[in-house]
């Protein structure tokens, strides 16, 4: 009886913890979308858990985190699964790889790939599920996100992708315009780059500043140079402001050949410096 009873021990104190289970209930499983042209937000709260959300913003690609209430203290390592819902009982978890589980609110982040992944179970009626340490003790947390009610929202979501806008702010924050020498006229690829740029600043409404900086290569008179950069510069404001960016936004200057960002040393570098600057700023 003694040997049977440390057998029995044994078995406890080895045997893994069990998991504390977080998923929305049928009747409280619920998709909400955030729509706009600069980012596609589709999420799902888990009940006393946080927020499991799929986003996309504009000229950047899909990824997948989860939002937590409460922060993590401990960073770890997250298993994936794949699982069934109670109906398809005749099929069996599917493990899908593991994912750094980090400090913070949001540990679990994934990249387009396996976001795409994920999106792709949902659409199908399948749960996504992470195992992750849990915040005290030595038990595991399981996390599911249902797919209840998910198709009309991810209906909704593919609209919103398809009409982001085609640049965000990362790309469009500093952009170089390369004029050709003596030129200053507004035209081809310069022409589309500020047309994104107008087109951006006017649904961005955290954008509040437009640095403008002219400059020249070391081709010429300083006099002349100077000038040539202003009138870089100031065709660069004037394409904006007919775009219907507000002339109060625009910070205009130039600096001639003064300011090269290579050394004037081949036709290369001078090409490069021949430019105009367009910097946003929120």
């Amino acid at each position: 009886m003694l040997r049977n009873l440390l057998i029995g021990l044994v078995v406890l104190i080895s045997a893994p913890a069990l998991a504390h289970t977080y998923v929305a209930r049928v009747d409280e499983a619920v998709w909400h979308l955030d729509p706009s042209p600069l980012k596609c937000r589709l999420w799902q709260a888990v009940p006393n858990y946080g927020d499991a959300v799929f986003e996309v913003a504009a000229g950047e690609s899909l990824r997948f985190y989860m939002d937590l209430y409460r922060p993590v203290s401990k960073a770890g390592e997250a298993r994936m699964l794949i699982e069934a819902p109670e109906w398809r009982g005749d099929l069996s978890p599917k493990a899908i790889g593991t994912t750094a589980f980090k400090q913070g609110r949001r540990p679990i982040e994934l990249a387009e790939e396996v976001a795409s992944e994920l999106l792709a179970e949902l659409q199908v009626g399948m749960t996504p599920s992470f195992v992750h340490p849990g915040w005290y003790g030595k038990h595991n947390i399981s996390v599911g996100v249902s797919a209840v009610n998910f198709q009309s929202a991810y209906l909704g979501y593919v609209s919103c992708v398809a009409g982001l806008y085609p640049a965000g702010f990362g790309e469009l924050q500093q952009s170089y315009l390369h004029f050709e020498t003596n030129k200053y006229g507004i035209r081809g690829a310069l022409k589309e780059r500020l047309d994104l740029i107008a087109g951006y600043v006017a649904i961005d409404t955290s954008v509040k500043k437009i640095y403008i900086d002219g400059h020249t290569d070391s081709r010429g008179r300083r006099g002349h140079n100077w000038e040539l950069s202003r009138l870089r510069a100031k065709a660069v404001q004037d394409y904006l402001e007919e775009k219907g960016v507000f002339p109060d936004m625009i910070e205009m200057r130039y600096h001639g050949e003064g300011s090269p960002a290579k050394k004037n040393t081949n036709q290369t570098n001078m090409a490069f410096n021949r430019r105009v600057l367009v910097r946003l700023r929120r």
